[in-house]
């Protein structure tokens, strides 16, 4: 009898523990089906060099915009497209939905699209804008207007130069990478653009400072020391080159902290409009900067995904789209006068 009360009780056991296994089992299965989905789209970006303190703004604009739903990589080619190429070949199997290129060289770009093409993948190139016979299909291009950046130094110049229309300026060019779009049409379009206004313009140099800080600081050394006080005018591809000819000036005294930007003795013209850009012209260091609106091209190539993923008709898209494919964001002029607008952005 006692065995019997005693096998009663220990199947009494297993049926308590059974269902409460089955409860937990249960709450597992509502829990992981409750679960957001997995299952949204992965995205690839290729960057040029992820030192570039432009890029790295814009990442950080894309990256703070990304929908929760989507998951992405970033692979950064150190400025070589040899390890580029390599990459973008590796991730064709990585079962990515869209490739967002950053090219190294903008040469590589048609057969980047033509391998990525066979395999149905769409591409948004974004920065450094590929040649036009490369954005077939699905493929776009998101960027800033290289020519409009140009003129916008040139218009800010005016500002400073107004009235001097008769005189000759006598201007350095700190240059990104020889035959680099970005650099040869703002190079080309900041010099057309005085001349339009009226200026004489006197290039005593055109150098390249391959779009980096310490490269500028050392070519404005050698440029300082051939031209010293003949110069009126710096106009550079980018802040950074900028910042590194501050650099030296500062160093070796020739530019003053705790000035007006036009009580140094030149001006200095530079493109991005990077937070250390901003405090330069705020610090009376740099007379004014093209705004390279990160924020906005981060918008753009968000959009652009969307519409790709979701199929959606192109001819609705928010932005202006020029021969099907590129997506051009102007930027405006920052100077003394506006820099605070563009700081409080950016707190």
């Amino acid at each position: 009898m006692k065995k019997l009360v005693a096998n009663s009780a220990a199947n009494k056991r297993k049926i308590v523990l059974v269902a409460a296994i089955c409860i937990i089992v249960a709450i597992v299965a509502i829990f992981v089906l409750a679960r957001p989905s997995q299952s949204g789209p992965r995205f690839a970006f290729f960057l040029y060099d992820g030192s570039d303190t432009f890029i790295v703004e814009l990442m950080g604009s894309i990256s703070s915009a990304m929908p929760e739903d989507i998951t992405y990589e970033i692979f950064d080619a150190n400025n070589s497209q040899s390890v580029q190429n390599q990459q973008i070949v590796e991730m064709i199997d990585g079962d990515f939905d869209l490739f967002v290129i950053n090219a190294v060289d903008r040469l590589a770009s048609s057969s980047i699209v033509e391998r990525l093409s066979r395999e149905s993948i769409p591409i948004i190139f974004f920065n450094r804008e590929p040649l036009a016979e490369a954005l077939v299909g699905n493929v776009f291009y998101v960027g800033a207007a290289a020519d409009s950046m140009g003129k916008r130094q040139a218009d800010i110049a005016a500002m400073y130069f107004a009235g001097m229309q008769g005189e000759t300026i006598r201007a350095i060019i700190l240059k990104g990478e020889h035959g680099h779009q970005d650099a040869e049409r703002r190079t080309e379009n900041s010099i057309s653009r005085m001349a339009e206004l009226g200026f004489t313009v006197d290039v005593l140099a055109i150098h390249s400072a391959n779009w980096r800080r310490q490269d500028a600081y050392e070519v404005m050394r050698t440029l300082y020391a051939q031209f010293g006080e003949t110069i009126d005018l710096v106009f550079s591809n980018n802040d950074d080159m900028a910042l590194g000819a501050i650099d030296f000036l500062l160093e070796a005294g020739i530019f003053v902290e705790g000035r007006q930007p036009n009580e140094q003795p030149f001006i200095i013209i530079g493109v991005d409009g990077t937070p250390a850009g901003l405090d330069a012209i705020y610090r009376g260091l740099l007379f004014g900067t093209v705004n390279n609106d990160n924020a906005a091209q981060s918008s753009a190539i968000l959009a652009l995904a969307d519409y790709i993923m979701n199929n959606r008709d192109i001819c609705s898209f928010p932005y202006a789209i020029t021969s099907g494919h590129f997506i051009y964001i102007d930027g405006g002029a920052i100077t003394i006068d506006n820099v605070h607008e563009y700081i409080r952005q950016m707190q």
